[in-house]
């Protein structure tokens, strides 16, 4: 039988950008034949085979850019200021549901690949083989199935010792984890101390060991000075959080853990955003209930303070070369769902160029999870996961708010918007 005429959408608009940190084309377009990339560049130079069947969409004044990819996300929790604890007694039916609802809320906002970093039971895979089977709408998933966590210190798989920590990577890389989550630190949950490593040296290397003897990256949460260094010790590919936080719960900035951190080639997801929300939508919610007492104002002037130094942190280890990627933690705490642009938004104010913001939300996020050769680029051959914004984002980063559409390995993705 002859083959059916191949299908092809042309995009053009004002400029493309194809995830690097190339310059933008300008009066750009971007070919698109069976969900892949053929050809992108100026418009003029950009065409379909003669008697093609051609899709165009020209969208003027606005920017082509690869789909955004978030590397830090938590899909079972609504972004409401409920804690951690509460979110893991809900049953994991509700759960899922939660997450395939925030799922769908990423996608059209513009994330077409995120990495989740730690929901509860199963609900994670089934949530992947969901979407992977179009049963539901939503990004493609980098996942770690569950954290490993000390006991009582976060929810996931609880394990202590350093032959219990290796058996629970076993079994998490068994039920199809694409890399492993270790909370390295306390927080997030009513029994644990941020302000204190949660593992050892040994219980972290037993971690990566076994995780790189299948060729797994490994991801920590630290939010504590020697969290950090005991993950450096023991090889973690990516540093979460990264705050150099003492016992006692002051802060002292450690450039010696950052000339650690460039010489390793450890990624910092620094989630800067979710702090600012849990100021900025507590005191929203208070205020509104008359509850705005003297003392929370003190609170969060206090909160305001320590944000303004983890901006600077950020800056420091930026300057100094340390590998930044963006990952908003959303929709954990006060950080709600569909709004990545916050997070990368933030690290521009953090000093880095627009331009080297929106890389470390592209192609920069897609190396640091594992996914590089598949998200955060535009190229011939690959995946069109493309997004389309209004204006230009390299002038005004907040124009990545202005979406006008997302497609998803090509398909236009319908966002009951008009």
């Amino acid at each position: 039988m002859p083959e059916s005429t191949p299908r092809f959408t042309l995009l053009t608009a004002a400029r493309l950008l194809d995830g690097s940190s190339s310059p933008p084309v300008t009066q750009a377009a971007l070919l698109v034949e069976n969900g892949r990339v053929v050809r992108m560049g100026r418009a003029a130079d950009v065409r379909a085979p003669d008697g093609a069947a051609v899709d165009r969409r020209d969208y003027g004044e606005a920017t082509i850019l690869p789909g955004l990819v978030d590397a830090h996300t938590h899909l079972v929790a609504p972004g409401d200021g409920t804690l951690g604890d509460d979110v893991a007694k809900e049953d994991d039916d509700i759960l899922l549901l939660q997450a395939a609802q925030n799922a769908r809320t990423l996608l059209h906002s513009g994330v077409t690949t995120l990495r989740e970093n730690g929901a509860k039971g199963k609900v994670a895979f089934s949530l992947r083989e969901g979407i992977r089977r179009r049963l539901a709408p939503g990004p493609r998933m980098v996942i770690c199935g569950r954290p490993i966590a000390m006991t009582g210190g976060y929810f996931g798989s609880e394990a202590d010792g350093e032959a219990a920590v290796r058996a629970e990577v076993r079994k998490l890389l068994k039920e199809g984890a694409d890399y492993i989550k270790i909370v390295a630190s306390g927080g997030s949950t009513r029994t644990s101390d941020p302000n204190r490593a949660s593992y050892t040296v040994p219980e972290l290397a037993a971690m990566t060991d076994e995780a790189r003897r299948h060729g797994k990256l490994t991801a920590a949460h630290c939010t504590s000075a020697q969290s950090v260094q005991n993950c450096l010790d023991a090889g973690v590919d990516m540093i979460i959080h990264c705050i150099f936080t003492e016992p006692d719960g002051t802060y002292r900035f450690r450039p010696d853990l950052v000339e650690r951190l460039v010489a390793a080639k450890a990624w910092v997801n620094p989630t800067l955003y979710v702090m600012k929300a849990g100021i900025e939508r507590q005191r929203e919610v208070r205020e509104r209930e008359g509850r705005l007492t003297p003392e929370l104002e003190a609170q969060f002037e206090a909160g305001r303070r320590a944000l303004d130094v983890r901006v600077d942190a950020v800056r420091q280890m930026s300057e100094a070369g340390v590998l930044m990627t963006a990952g908003s933690d959303s929709p954990w705490g006060w950080y709600a769902p569909g709004e990545f642009v916050h997070e990368i938004h933030m690290l521009a104010q953090a000093g880095l160029s627009y331009s080297e913001a929106i890389v470390a939300g592209t192609a920069g996020a897609a190396d640091s999870i594992g996914v590089g050769a598949l998200s955060g680029r535009l190229l011939p051959g690959r995946q069109a996961d493309v997004l389309v914004v209004r204006g230009d984002p390299m002038r005004e980063i907040t124009d990545l708010w202005n979406v006008l559409d997302v497609y998803q390995a090509g398909r236009r993705i319908e966002r009951g918007i008009v």
